[in-house]
């Protein structure tokens, strides 16, 4: 999509918005405001673009020297990093500045904070190795060698599961003592991961076949393999880590895993083309809220009654999902312009206001731009408010 083109597609979602909340009139729920910011790192900017949370708008963009591809909170610190420079990046999410930078001797993949908040791990290729940084200080406390081209990482606070490029092949490495566990053959190209703690699980989503494989994080066996109506592309797990939520790269199905029970419990389908998804508990209710892109949808799901709350039309082409920490709203962000469509949650869920207003007009309350081609997301408090 070209420059005009995507300016055109803007002026058309805001003329959607002006409509919607034209139409929607008081029906709308009170929402509080919600002091924090959202960092997003912009590829086609090179740079991490700022908007203010309590005013929907974007403020100010942080350049960098080379592309951003993630950018994630440890604490109260925030960091981007940039493959191509070697780079990691600390952002003053305060002064919005850069704080500092650690350069790494590859290039790199794809970094993962330890649950204790304690470490960040980042997987390097060229040479191959995980390294463990100390978030406080920016040195690097260890370097893990690989044995071949890595590709995918997630991490626990004792264990790293880690895929290689183009291999076939799982690795655990022991983040206690920094050594290489084993290597686990899984006949498949792994294209997504996660490590389950508590269950003692690797579940690896194959790229090149409709399956999920389930391996003992403990001793490497392979412990099932699991059918799926789609290739995998995404997880998602609810607060208590009993479901894990499956989408694809096409198709309208989602899949439920059971990753205490190593087995696919439901397929259902939850809007078009599922894509990015996050959960969250609202009025005490578990819910998890799905991205459509081939509709510009955001469905809602009860997690509980596996049901569909609420289906809210944000326009374009919504990758990422993120909510608020109060809960408040949900963000939907374009995966090609970086517009950003704004839903007050409440009001989505709330059966009067379904029933009284347009389908289109009745929960979104603003899109505001941020930056173009959005790679990641995170939400930092706004120090001192709310």
């Amino acid at each position: 999509m070209d420059g005009e083109a995507r300016t055109m597609a803007r002026m058309t979602r805001r003329a959607f918005v002006s409509a919607a909340l034209a139409a929607a009139g008081c029906s709308h729920q009170r929402a509080n405001r919600y002091f924090g910011w959202l960092f997003i790192a912009s590829a086609s900017e090179k740079a991490v673009v700022v908007a203010d949370l309590s005013e929907f708008r974007r403020v100010t963009s942080i350049s960098l020297p080379q592309v951003p591809a993630q950018i994630f909170r440890v604490g109260r610190k925030l960091f981007a990093s940039c493959p191509e420079g070697r780079a990691l990046y600390e952002i003053d999410p305060e002064s919005f500045r850069i704080a500092g930078k650690i350069v790494f001797p590859g290039r790199i993949v794809t970094a993962a904070v330890r649950p204790d908040q304690g470490q960040i791990a980042i997987l390097v290729e060229q040479p191959s190795a995980l390294h463990l940084v100390d978030p406080a200080t920016r040195r690097v406390t260890a370097r893990i060698a690989l044995p071949g081209a890595p590709k995918l990482l997630d991490v626990t606070d004792h264990l790293a599961a880690i895929a290689p490029s183009g291999g076939t092949s799982l690795t655990r490495v022991s983040l206690s003592n920094g050594k290489i566990l084993g290597a686990t053959e899984l006949r498949l190209q792994p294209g997504i991961l996660r490590l389950h703690d508590d269950a003692k699980l690797i579940l690896v989503g194959a790229s090149d076949r409709s399956e999920i494989v389930t391996v003992s994080s403990e001793t490497g066996a392979l412990l099932a393999r699991l059918p799926l109506a789609f290739i995998p592309a995404h997880f998602c797990f609810n607060s208590d880590m009993g479901q894990m939520f499956v989408t694809g790269s096409s198709g309208d199905e989602m899949a439920i895993v059971s990753p205490y029970q190593s087995e696919v419990d439901q397929t259902i389908v939850a809007g078009r083309t599922p894509f990015g998804m996050t959960v969250g508990t609202i009025n005490g209710r578990n819910l998890l809220f799905i991205t459509n892109p081939a509709s510009g949808d955001l469905t809602v799901l009860d997690i509980d009654q596996r049901s569909l709350v609420s289906s809210v039309h944000v326009g374009g082409v919504p990758g990422a999902v993120l909510l608020t920490p109060d809960g408040e709203y949900a963000l939907t962000i374009d995966r090609e312009s970086g517009d950003v469509a704004v839903v007050h949650t409440r009001t989505a869920l709330d059966r009067k206001t379904n029933e009284a207003t347009a389908p289109l007009a009745k929960p979104v309350l603003t899109i505001f731009h941020t930056g173009s081609d959005p790679q990641s997301a995170a939400i930092v408090p706004q120090l001192n408010r709310g």
